[in-house]
């Protein structure tokens, strides 16, 4: 049985979905979780390269293949197969829905807005430890 892989018109449309999804929570922490996790989830999964774990590995390999008797010959990166890709578009459109009733659900009881989420207090926002103490609008 041939699977047949969604198309990168539809991962896209599926990602940006995630993030209009997760933009919409009234809650400014559960907002920045999902996109934040949305972002981690589909790099990960479609750029595996660039993960912290394939980071480690790939350090590991580049000091492993300074040894004298360490095998040349790398093993290069195959493309995700149409299966790993069909099973990672139903899974995050199954996801999805999921997120957009909770977006429902989060602005149905959504409580005041935090001041980091005004614009007018800004300037007032100290970002690092160095600015403690002193006025980060001067």
């Amino acid at each position: 049985m041939s699977v047949v892989a969604p198309t990168r018109e539809q991962i896209l449309m599926l990602y940006r979905a995630h993030l209009a999804t997760a933009r919409s929570f009234a809650s400014y922490n559960f907002r920045e979780y999902f996109v934040r996790r949305t972002r981690d989830q589909f790099r990960a999964f479609l750029y595996p390269e660039t993960s912290a774990a394939a980071e480690s590995v790939n350090a590991s390999n580049n000091l492993l293949s300074n040894v004298p008797t360490a095998n040349k010959a790398m093993p290069s990166v195959q493309p995700m197969s149409a299966d790993k890709l069909s099973k990672f578009y139903q899974e995050a459109t199954e996801e999805l829905q999921v997120l957009q009733r909770a977006a429902i659900t989060n602005r149905m009881y959504a409580g005041e807005r935090l001041v980091v989420e005004d614009e007018a207090h800004r300037e007032w926002i100290v970002r690092s430890s160095d600015d403690l103490g002193r006025e980060a609008a001067s």
